[in-house]
């Protein structure tokens, strides 16, 4: 799924729970540690539970939940006013213009206020109000975005009509690392909502993409 492998994004979170990096390939094996099954920011809370008492460290696994928990309530409790039919649609695209379609990305997005961007919904064409790029080197692909813009499904987008654009490293957030929970939702937050959030500068890791 075009950079996101589970096992992958295990690795810093089982880290930071003084565990082996060895123990996500036990994880592999498991249903429960597949992201491609997360649809709710619930189920990612239960599965640090699931890992604390996998691994025996559930206290570990508790405060750190605790912690994103938190955060991240910050986000949901402040956008809660905001009717679901006028939340914008957001869309992740990857550097060769295909979408990023995961479900864990999805549930990411929907966390941070947003509505998913589906590419087979005619109704919503021109309307994605988000437009993110994932960079592998967000300089790297500056010269090309014009080109990407320029397709007929984003150059009439309430995006580009309103200056929504912007450039993520890849390498950096939203590719699928579990430890970075809160500051994906964050980030994400703070690019469909500008109004509502401040969590980082532009540069650290995304720019806005000045049309």
């Amino acid at each position: 799924m075009n950079g996101m492998q589970n096992t992958d994004g295990f690795v810093p979170l089982l880290k930071a729970l003084d565990l082996d990096a060895a123990c996500a390939q036990l994880l592999e094996v498991e249903e429960a540690s597949d992201l491609e099954q997360i649809t709710d920011i619930g189920q990612v809370f239960e599965l640090i539970n699931h890992i604390g008492r996998l691994f025996d460290v559930s206290p570990q696994a508790a405060s750190l939940r605790e912690t994103f928990e938190e955060r991240i309530n910050i986000i949901i409790h402040k956008l809660k006013f905001i009717d679901q039919q006028q939340r914008p649609f957001v869309a992740l695209i990857h550097e060769d213009g295909s979408l990023a379609n995961h479900n864990y990305l999805h549930t990411l997005i929907r966390t941070a206020g947003g509505r998913v961007y589906q590419a087979n919904e005619p109704d919503v064409q021109e309307s994605a109000g988000t437009l993110i790029f994932l960079a592998d080197g967000m300089y790297h692909m500056l010269g090309g975005l014009p080109q990407l813009l320029d397709q007929p499904v984003w150059k009439d987008s309430d995006a580009v009509k309103h200056n929504q654009v912007f450039l993520v490293e890849h390498t950096q957030q939203l590719n699928g690392n579990l430890l970075q929970v809160a500051d994906d939702i964050e980030l994400l937050a703070e690019l469909i909502y500008p109004q509502y959030f401040v969590f980082s500068e532009s540069g650290e890791g995304w720019m806005k993409f000045e049309l």
